[in-house]
């Protein structure tokens, strides 16, 4: 009784999950990636550079790069913004300055038309989730092109945050707002959305094993030859039930595991990488900058890239050293450098994808050098920089086998995206939607003869 009452509500749920979940095989969320934002920049305007305002040179400085907004140079570093050409930190930026940042994105992305007047934005269901806190508010700028494409400027900092069109709109609302209940209301609540998608995840696990164990009680196949005792729509919901159960609950349940309830997939902290890379003050990145404005390096963002201790820079993909002079990296400078991650089991350069460091809708940055510690942990990083691309430790492996793989169904290497694969995952989950709706159907029918018989039960007063 239980399971049939519980079917009916988180049965549809179930349902919405899996319709959505078809959608989600060819479309993923809306997101301006760091490259496509540096792709919609100005080169630097070094004529009005450089003026550091009264920031101490000794303070540290963990992420750093240079680059225009709206036809100054500015430095963005650790959260702040300074106007390089006045040496002011910037707090707001006006509405036509953010008109500018966005029509230069435009222009560098083939997004024709005209931008509409900028609309206030502190939040909405494109820039809901937590990732955006830093950078509200935003000025939305509607372009009037053939795709209808909305543009999101910080007035924080100036940075275009977020990109999405008209189709992108229709197609997560069929996809990954559903999918991952990501509606803005309870999504802007970020400890009541996470509790929400774990228990109703529970609550879906729970369905889902009751139904298999009542399944297979009911098939007894020891003790009946046929494949069902049931007829009609009981017997559809009894046979697709069985065959689809096991996928059913891996599916569920590697939902679940996604939203790594109570923490028990949570890495532990790593100092390794910092270690790798060193520190730099901001001094030393003052310097840096000042000597690539000398050498007139011409690049639309340069950012600061320490490694082994030594600062360098990154210059639209070419690397520098301090004194603003190429300096590429090479394999020896890169195993020298990880050394001071500690004890290395082995390491070197990889140019296809393993199984802990690989794309799904995008392709990942290949080559990329992977490092092997002798605890297992493994880094990957951009052989071009020193980067740190990703970090694959206990808990980011239980992640891939325990969400990913069942999730994806992306555990066989070579049939793990493409058309052949969303076919296949198109296919089981039809049949998955099938055991579920079938069992939604027949909960609501009995549910409703149940009420009506309640109904003509209760004894009438007066």
């Amino acid at each position: 009784m239980t399971h049939r009452y519980v079917g009916v509500v988180m049965g549809l749920l179930m349902l919405l999950w899996f319709a959505s979940g078809v959608v989600m095989l060819f479309v993923h969320w809306p997101e301006v990636s760091d490259e496509e934002r540096a792709q919609g920049l100005a080169p630097i305007a070094w004529a009005q550079c450089c003026r550091f305002g009264e920031t101490q040179d000794v303070q540290q400085v963990d992420h750093a790069t240079v680059e225009d907004l709206a036809g100054r140079p500015v430095l963005r570093f650790d959260g702040g913004v300074i106007d390089l050409a006045t040496g002011q930190a910037i707090h707001r930026i006006s509405s036509a300055e953010a008109a500018m940042a966005a029509a230069t994105y435009a222009r560098a992305h083939g997004i024709a038309g005209r931008p509409g007047a900028p609309e206030a934005v502190e939040r909405d269901q494109w820039t809901v989730t937590g990732y955006f806190n830093k950078r509200r508010p935003f000025y939305l700028f509607q372009f009037d092109d053939p795709a209808r494409t909305d543009v999101y400027v910080s007035a924080h900092t100036g940075a275009v945050s977020q990109v999405v069109t008209a189709r992108e709109k229709v197609l997560n609302w069929l996809g990954p707002i559903p999918h991952w209940l990501y509606f803005e209301g309870l999504r802007a609540d970020t400890r009541l959305w996470t509790q929400v998608v774990i228990w109703t995840s529970i609550v879906g696990v729970f369905l889902t094993v009751t139904g298999l164990y009542l399944g297979v009680v009911a098939w007894r196949p020891w003790r009946d030859a046929r494949l069902t005792p049931f007829r009609g729509w009981m017997a559809w919901h009894h046979l697709t039930g069985l065959a689809a159960g096991v996928l059913t609950l891996t599916w569920v349940a590697s939902g679940l595991v996604s939203m790594n309830p109570w923490g028990f997939l949570e890495s532990a902290p790593d100092e390794r990488p910092e270690q790798m890379t060193g520190f730099v003050s901001f001094g030393d990145v003052r310097q840096a900058v000042e000597a690539a404005k000398a050498q007139g390096v011409a690049s639309r963002r340069i950012t600061v890239a320490p490694l082994g201790g030594r600062l360098y820079l990154m210059a639209d993909g070419r690397r520098l050293d301090a004194a603003a002079r190429p300096a590429p990296l090479g394999p020896r400078e890169l195993a020298e450098a990880t050394r001071r991650l500690g004890a290395v089991a082995r390491q070197g350069l990889i140019t296809e994808e393993d199984a802990y460091y690989f794309g799904h809708h995008e392709p990942v940055a290949l080559p990329a050098w992977r490092v092997e510690m002798t605890d297992g942990v493994l880094f990957y990083l951009d052989p071009t920089s020193g980067r740190l691309l990703e970090r694959a430790d206990a808990a980011r492996r239980g992640f891939r086998w325990l969400f990913e793989a069942p999730h994806r169904m992306d555990f066989i290497r070579g049939f793990d995206r493409g058309g052949g694969w969303a076919a296949v995952v198109t296919l089981l989950l039809v049949l998955t939607s099938t055991g579920v709706a079938t069992g939604v159907w027949l909960g609501w029918r009995r549910a409703r003869a149940d009420l009506t018989r309640l109904t003509k039960k209760a004894p009438k007063l007066g």
